[in-house]
């Protein structure tokens, strides 16, 4: 996984691929495979007090728009509801942040249903603004 992302480097930066390593060894993983045993894309998540929450997805640069990740987000979210887990939420680069990768972040979670829930923003001139978007979830 660290590998791909590292072919995402418009998303993520040394400071977040160093995070990575360390959440990439206790997170509950989904991964898509090509085909030829490649690897496509990935998502990671946790559930803390009651709530989903997707720490990392990415896909492969030559893969992007082709369902991947949205194939990925959505079996993270059957599998929280169906364990009973009530909402999901992601933390991204917020809107006051013209970042065109981070735009199309927003739009891919906000078409999946997500709602802006919260914004933070920081003193770190990588993340100046925290978005969390959240999504309710249905039980099966």
């Amino acid at each position: 996984m660290l590998d791909l992302a590292r072919q995402l480097p418009e998303w993520f930066t040394a400071g977040g691929l160093e995070h990575m390593a360390v959440d990439f060894g206790f997170q509950h993983r989904r991964v898509a495979v090509g085909d030829d045993g490649q690897m496509l894309g990935f998502a990671t998540f946790i559930v803390n007090e009651g709530i989903g929450r997707i720490t990392w997805l990415g896909v492969r640069p030559d893969c992007h728009r082709s369902g991947i990740g949205r194939a990925l987000a959505l079996a993270i979210e059957k599998e929280l509801a169906d364990a009973g887990v009530q909402a999901v939420v992601v933390d991204t680069l917020g809107d006051s942040v013209d970042y065109e990768p981070y735009a199309r972040t927003r739009a891919f979670y906000r078409a999946l249903g997500y709602a802006d829930q919260n914004r933070v923003f920081n003193d770190n001139p990588e993340y100046p603004e925290q978005l969390t978007l959240r999504k309710e979830l249905l039980s099966a």
